[in-house]
């Protein structure tokens, strides 16, 4: 089924594999479960805001809802975003100073004051976590805690 397209004719399908493609999937959502499963509320309402959801006024358990609904809706996208991303924490803060407009995105770019700090999410995880600007990084963490 996967290599149907729109001037396919007829389909010939092949149990196994689709058996093996919908294992694929399964094991991936029991993996993002699993992983969930180990998250602390803190920690779902931190993801939801990768997410780009606001979770800071969501009861406990809309949270755990809502995180649920976006393992169920794409369990890989959730892996990629929490579980194998080695810079959750900075992202977490960039999004939560976006937010609060501490920083400022316009299109690609970054502003922290008048400062350009970085093209792109990726930029600013780099310049966040150079040690020359942590006093930068810690006046943005200041801020998030103070508004």
């Amino acid at each position: 089924m996967n290599n149907v397209t729109s001037s396919t004719d007829y389909v010939i399908i092949n149990k196994d594999s689709e058996a093996k493609e919908a294992n694929k999937i399964n094991k991936i959502k029991r993996e993002a479960y699993r992983e969930m499963d180990k998250m602390s509320i803190e920690d779902m309402r931190k993801c939801l805001r990768l997410y780009g959801i606001k979770s800071d006024t969501l009861s406990n358990e809309m949270v755990e809802a809502k995180l649920s609904e976006q393992i169920e809706a794409a369990p890989d996208k959730f892996i990629m975003k929490w579980v194998d991303n080695p810079n959750k924490e900075i992202t977490f803060v960039i999004e939560e100073a976006i937010a609060k407009n501490i920083i400022r995105k316009n299109r690609t770019q970054y502003f922290f004051g008048t400062d350009l700090i970085g093209n792109g999410i990726d930029d600013v995880i780099a310049y966040l976590n150079n040690k020359k600007n942590q006093d930068i990084k810690l006046a943005i963490m200041g801020e998030i805690k103070s508004k």
